[in-house]
């Protein structure tokens, strides 16, 4: 049996802050609401009363201003995935958002709740750390800025505090020589939780030599890894586009993860698709970019 909760509707940002300290860990904010069906199925929900976010229209938007690009907690998966800013500069979220569920889900489901969850199989997790985002966290005393990498403190868990509510995400627009992509894994693909997935960035030198990477992997570990060893890996790749030798760069993924055995997978399948995942996607994204240039 679904337990009863009590429900409040914030109609802009200072009543959702006001609820948030009113009700403080009593209450579960809300947004799109794809996950909150299941968990209240499940019996996850602790908290007794929701606070909804979904009217809450400062928190809906994409904007590109001075080089950086802002992404409000409440853009679905489906603005996301749409938006030319992000397609443009952020290539690996708009990738990631496109992935999230189905045609429903990504209409609903927003960005803020996704990370919010705190799920090491969030798809658009991995892609904000690699873009380098920093999450706004914002109280009525004030706002707070954490790096993305630094949210998460186990499955589920994050830095937030009762009182405190997911604003924005914001990372500096991609451009020439800067490519990023998102590939993943799921019995259905874009159906299913991730079995797998990855996201990367690559900043390309003049002379075609990859000068900086950023790679992240989700599903295979308590929380999303940086995969900072295969970074290292993928920077002393010669500048040719070779299968074998982007295939071997990404093989040290094998030594940075650690999945574990559950009903969507084995721990050494998830280790295998991984390193698959990433050497097709950078081939790919290699190839396209050498190819323009």
């Amino acid at each position: 049996m679904i337990k009863e909760l009590e429900y409040h509707a914030a109609h802009d940002l200072k009543e959702a802050l006001e609820l948030a300290e009113q009700f403080g860990p009593r209450k579960r904010f809300l947004s799109g609401g794809t996950d909150m069906t299941v968990r209240l199925k499940e019996g996850l929900v602790k908290e007794d009363i929701i606070v909804d976010l979904s009217h809450v229209a400062e928190l809906r938007f994409v904007r590109e201003e001075s080089g950086v690009v802002h992404v409000g907690a409440g853009a679905t998966h489906a603005d996301l995935s749409a938006s030319p800013i992000v397609r443009q500069h952020g290539l690996a979220l708009a990738l990631a958002a496109s992935r999230v569920g189905g045609p429903q889900i990504r209409n609903m489901g927003t960005i803020g709740g996704n990370v919010a969850n705190a799920s090491p199989a969030g798809d658009t997790i991995p892609a904000l750390i690699v873009l380098d985002a920093v999450v706004s966290i914002t109280s009525r005393t004030g706002t707070r800025e954490v790096p993305i990498i630094d949210f998460f403190t186990g499955p589920g868990r994050s830095v937030l505090a009762a009182e405190e509510l997911v604003t924005e995400f914001h990372f500096p627009a991609t451009g020439p020589g800067e490519l990023s992509a998102f590939g993943k894994l799921g019995a259905r693909q874009a159906m299913t939780i991730s079995t797998a997935n990855v996201a990367f960035y690559f900043r390309i030198g003049g002379d075609r030599r990859i000068v900086e990477a950023r790679i992240a992997f989700g599903s295979v570990a308590p929380t999303v890894v940086r995969a900072h060893k295969t970074e290292q890996m993928f920077c002393q790749l010669p500048p040719l586009l070779s299968w074998d030798a982007i295939r071997g760069a990404a093989q040290m993924a094998w030594k940075e993860v650690a999945p574990i055995d559950d009903l969507r997978a084995t721990a050494v399948y998830r280790k295998e698709a991984v390193v698959g995942l990433l050497a097709e996607a950078a081939y790919e994204a290699l190839a396209s970019c050498w190819h323009e240039r």
